[in-house]
């Protein structure tokens, strides 16, 4: 851009281009003298699950397929929004599984009471809430750990440590729908619970990644009545689901909503946002693939679920 009338033509060529090259576009960066256009020429490939041998996970590291790589040490906290149908709840049961592979204690919130909720058969009720007054009680357990955490690494310090240097493995909460928790304070007493649970998910958003303290929240909608902008720009990894309107996106995007319109047209896919993984904006991202009939989901659970979970 040279400060001339084309200026402007240059900031808006998304449909020519995407015609002349026949090619999806998946960014668009406005620079102070360029406009930088981009495309995906080969596509990468979605992870389709299978059942596997058992084998723990020795790395921090998950592939989530479609060419992303997460790491919570250097990304914490996940937020996933998507409406029934969208494959949310099979990305988030191929995410416990991971967790589990990587020996992490693992805390199931579901105020639906749905398929979280049903896992309580398997974890047993101490690491599995449906109701406010359990969810605040595993959300206190979780955030005991982290301070319990900080008080040991503080009595052992080593300059630039985390968890993994003391020897922790990861803490994270599974809480599904934190719209339907919210919805629970209908009185004073119901409002104070969920006013103090969502104090203390606010400390471990904010705290949680040195001790090893993760959170990972779904929504069907997330918006600034059930997660401030404060507290969703601290969730590294953000993943959109199936359709979702503008507003939708920019609630759950912000500053990182892309430009340009990407067409959602295959079950599991939508738009994925990773803090530090060198792109400005979310892109198009289809989640792993899970085929009931290749794939049996408590069969692979039950490998990996630890003893004292079952008690």
């Amino acid at each position: 851009m040279s400060g001339n009338y084309f200026d402007n033509k240059i900031q808006h060529l998304d449909v020519e281009l995407q015609g002349l090259l026949d090619l999806p576009m998946v960014e668009k960066i406005i620079c102070h003298n360029a406009t930088e256009y981009n495309f995906r020429i080969n596509k990468p490939q979605r992870l389709n699950v299978t059942s596997q041998e058992k084998a723990y996970n020795n790395s921090n590291e998950i592939n989530i397929g479609y060419g992303v790589t997460y790491n919570p040490t250097k990304s914490p906290h996940i937020l996933i929004s998507g409406g029934t149908g969208s494959g949310k709840s099979m990305f988030m049961s191929f995410l416990l599984i991971e967790f589990l592979k990587q020996k992490s204690t693992t805390y199931l919130c579901d105020p639906k009471n749905s398929d979280l909720g049903s896992l309580s058969n398997y974890f047993g009720d101490k690491y599995v809430a449906t109701t406010p007054n359990n969810i605040a009680r595993v959300i206190r357990l979780a955030v005991d750990e982290m301070k319990s955490r900080y008080d040991y690494m503080n009595e052992n310090f080593i300059y630039g440590s985390n968890f993994e240097t003391h020897g922790f493995k990861p803490v994270w909460i599974l809480f599904d729908e934190i719209g339907a928790f919210q919805a629970y304070g209908t009185d004073k007493k119901s409002k104070e619970i969920i006013n103090e649970t969502m104090d203390r998910i606010k400390q471990i958003i904010l705290l949680g990644r040195q001790a090893g303290c993760f959170i990972l929240i779904t929504g069907q909608q997330i918006n600034a009545n059930n997660l401030s902008t404060e507290l969703r720009d601290n969730f590294s990894l953000r993943v959109s689901l199936g359709f979702n309107s503008s507003e939708g996106l920019r609630m759950m995007f912000g500053s990182a909503t892309p430009d340009v319109t990407i067409p959602i047209e295959v079950k599991g896919a939508g738009l994925l946002y990773l803090h530090g993984n060198g792109k400005e904006q979310a892109h198009y991202y289809e989640s792993p693939y899970i085929d009931s009939e290749q794939f049996n989901f408590i069969e692979e659970l039950k490998k990996y679920i630890p003893e004292q979970s079952r008690e």
